[in-house]
């Protein structure tokens, strides 16, 4: 699917600051084999929602999901950046969380891209090295999360 990046969409101050700065800090970690970006894979894709920015980010919080600052800036690999990096933990203190990713995906669509990992609060170290990170645990609950909240989603 060739896909736009719509900018009338508009993001959020945290996303819009991610995307300024986190290119910049990849830069300085890269060579040191850090990282502060990184590309999206493709087996994430949980499928695309008929929804603008805003309103999915009242979906995601009215299923628990916060804004993520500190996350790797996510990049499709069609170059496109992501619109958004959010989370759901059962609490602060929870050893797992739900990471998802957005991609403005032209019009009023978006690409939901999503996997289980350690959270960076109780294990950043195994985080950071992507330590049990579960691909297929973390599409399986987001789509379920999406069909329970009644938002559509198709497969493309």
């Amino acid at each position: 699917m060739a896909a736009t990046d719509d900018s009338r969409q508009p993001l959020d101050l945290t996303t819009r600051l991610r995307r300024r700065v986190l290119p910049t800090v990849h830069r300085i970690k890269e060579p040191l084999g850090g990282f502060a970006t990184c590309t999206q894979h493709p087996d994430e894709y949980v499928g695309t929602v008929d929804r603008t920015v805003s309103e999915f980010r009242t979906d995601l919080e009215a299923m628990s999901f916060t804004p993520e600052p500190v996350a790797s800036l996510k990049v499709h690999r069609d170059g496109r950046l992501s619109a958004g990096s959010w989370v759901r933990r059962r609490s602060p203190l929870s050893s797992r969380q739900l990471h998802v990713a957005l991609f403005r995906a032209g019009g009023e669509r978006l690409e939901v891209f999503a996997h289980s990992e350690y959270s960076w609060l109780r294990h950043p170290y195994r985080h950071y090295t992507a330590e049990g990170w579960d691909t297929e645990a973390g599409v399986r609950r987001m789509r379920s999360l999406l069909s329970a909240r009644g938002v559509a989603f198709s497969i493309e």
